[in-house]
Order: structure tokens, then sequence, then C-alpha cells
């Protein structure tokens, strides 16, 4: 490693000693375990993502673990984040289980990450892109999905919401029987049958 690198380094995990006991600095973190890879200093290096994604767990700290410790690095993430969603409770602007969720997705775990969902929780953006992801090995639970959203955007209202709720109903039907697709879109009818740009979305869609 060139002097440069070194003094680099020594900065970077000067650093993240420093600020050791507040939220981790990606920046800090990110330069600290690139000059460590570069120095072969692979478990230290590792040692500091892990002590940034115990404090702060996110997406891109995850997937640098995964690059480094395999499977093992997954298991122990998952198992970190599962206890994490179990002691939080979810509030309206936070859902402590949506990063589970979506590690569990990028493993395409999806038995696992539907899982989760029920026992702990998820925000609907990330139930229906896991609803779009595996609707072709769960259907149920896409439907599922995808039903709640048509009755939101039927009830909300409006050409954008009429719209994208007529789109969701015409891709329900490549997911189970036409007789049970024919009973659900008469159901919408008889609920929202005075929606009268929504009844149109949903003729021309169903033809």
């Amino acid at each position: 490693m060139t002097r440069d690198r070194s003094e680099a380094l020594r900065r970077a995990e000067e650093g993240l000693w420093t600020f050791e006991d507040e939220r981790p600095d990606e920046r800090f973190v990110g330069l600290a375990v690139e000059l460590l890879m570069i120095a072969g200093r692979t478990a230290e290096a590792e040692a500091h993502l892990w002590r940034a994604f115990e404090k702060a767990p996110n997406e891109q700290l995850y997937r640098k673990l995964r690059a480094l410790g395999g499977e093992t690095a997954c298991e122990r993430a998952l198992a970190l984040l599962r206890a994490r969603a179990a002691k939080e409770s979810p509030t309206q602007w936070q859902r402590p289980a949506d990063l589970l969720v979506r590690i569990l997705m990028i493993e395409q775990a999806y038995d696992a990450a539907w899982e989760a969902v029920r026992r702990y929780g998820a925000s609907i953006g990330l139930r229906e892109s896991l609803a779009r992801d595996s609707e072709a090995t769960h259907s149920a639970e896409a439907l599922e999905v995808y039903r709640e959203r048509v009755d939101h955007l039927a009830g909300a209202g409006g050409d954008r919401q009429y719209a994208e709720a007529a789109a969701l109903v015409a891709r329900m039907r490549i997911l189970r029987s036409h007789g049970v697709q024919a009973a659900y879109v008469a159901d919408l009818k008889a609920r929202f049958g005075r929606k009268r740009n929504f009844m149109k979305l949903l003729a021309d869609r169903s033809n």
C-alpha cells in the first residue's frame, strides 16, 4: 500500500473511532473498507462493515457484507434483522421489518419474505413489490395485495387511480381461473358501479 493510501486509511479509521458511539458515517466506512481490502486485511474490513450494519443496517451495507461473507453473512444479517423486527413496533412512518423483507427479496427467498410480512408487517409499497416479484410462485398472496390496492384506488377516485386499478385487475386475470376472475369483476361492478370512468376502463380491459 502506498504512503498516501496508508495515510488515508489511518484517517478513515481515526474518524470511525472518533464517532464510534454515534450513527456510522458511511463515507468513512466505505473508504476504510476499500483501503483495507486493497491492503489484504479482509477480516478487518468485514468487521467495520458489521459494526456499521449492527448500528444502522441498510441494503447497501448488506450487499457489501454478502459479497465478503457469502451465505454465512446472509444468515447472520437475517438473524439480526429478525430480532430487530420482533423487538421494534411498526409506526405510521417506519416499518422495522421492511429491510428484512427487501433482503429476503434480494435472496429470492419468497417463502421467508411472505412469512416476515405476515409476522412483522411491511409497508404497502414493499408488499406490492414483493407481490410483483413473486406472483408466479405465490399467486394467492399477490392477489390479496392487488385486491387491497384495487379497492384503495377505486375508492380514492380519479382517472389516474382508475387506470392503475384497471391495469391491476387485468394483471390478476392471468393468476387465476376465468370463473374466479369473472366473479371478482362482478363484485367490483356491484361495489363501484357509480364510478363510470372506472367501469369503462374495467370493461375495456376485460375485452
